[in-house]
């Protein structure tokens, strides 16, 4: 399951930023982010799904960006068939919500984060209705339950404690592997990630399948997932920016990684 992590501070010159961990099976083919989908938007780029063609992450510079994590309630289908949930971050930049047009979705269950300039919510869909959330001034983190939820693994070992760091308040300047090696020396690159990504560092020391952990490699119930790929991302008014890191070793941080900037 993913794990969101988000700042909302209506008033800055970057409104939103956010802490995007991606779990998937590591047998499922992906591409980071690229404009991957043109004939819907040239401008929109993502975190691409080989497998089934949608986005885990979709963004625009006008249209801020969208996050879907998996949820584990059964949605029944006819045909033992569903939409891929990957169509749901690409229609959100696209002003399409869940739910919006009145039909509810025909994808497995899944947490929608939605970040503009103007504020972000969580939209859900448990299988049997859609629910939307915002999320007021602050920090924030989204897995696979309700959001700022205390009972769920991760969130409450480390709601606080981000709630507690300095919090970025613009776009990473440097590689967010480079800003972790900074963090573990103890300084601080400058641009207000350190804070955030030195508690990632410092989660790292836990088991890669402890249910606390936030960098996972585990055999959960859907199968074997483990932490792929990072971003961190900030929203402004005119503009969206995204760092992405693969890791080369699912759920760890040790090892070399591939850094793109969109």
């Amino acid at each position: 399951m993913c794990t969101v992590v988000v700042r909302v501070d209506p008033a800055g010159e970057w409104p939103v930023t956010v802490l995007a961990l991606r779990d998937e099976s590591p047998d499922r083919p992906w591409d980071p982010p690229a404009a991957w989908w043109p004939e819907r938007d040239p401008s929109v780029r993502g975190v691409r799904d080989r497998s089934a063609g949608g986005a885990w992450l979709a963004a625009s510079d006008t249209a801020g960006l969208a996050v879907v994590l998996n949820r584990a309630e059964p949605v029944p289908s006819t045909d033992g068939t569903w939409t891929t949930r990957g169509v749901v971050p690409l229609d959100a930049v696209d002003g399409v919500l869940p739910g919006a047009d009145g039909q509810l979705p025909t994808t497995r269950a899944f947490n929608l984060v939605r970040a503009t300039a103007d504020g972000v919510t969580v939209s859900t869909w448990d299988g049997e209705a859609v629910r939307t959330t915002d999320l007021g001034p602050g920090v924030h983190m989204v897995t696979h339950g309700a959001p700022d939820d205390p009972t769920a693994p991760r969130i409450g070992r480390w709601l606080d404690a981000f709630r507690a760091a300095p919090a970025p308040t613009a776009p990473p300047v440097l590689g967010p592997f480079d800003e972790l090696r900074t963090a573990d020396a103890g300084t601080d690159a400058g641009d207000g990630w350190s804070g955030w990504f030195g508690l990632l560092a410092e989660s790292a020391a836990l088991p890669s399948d402890d249910p606390d952990a936030i960098l996972r490699d585990a055999v959960e119930p859907d199968g074997h997932v483990a932490t792929l790929s990072i971003v961190a991302a900030a929203v402004g008014r005119d503009r969206t920016v995204l760092q992405h890191a693969r890791l080369e070793r699912p759920g760890r941080l040790d090892g070399s990684v591939e850094l793109h900037r969109a």
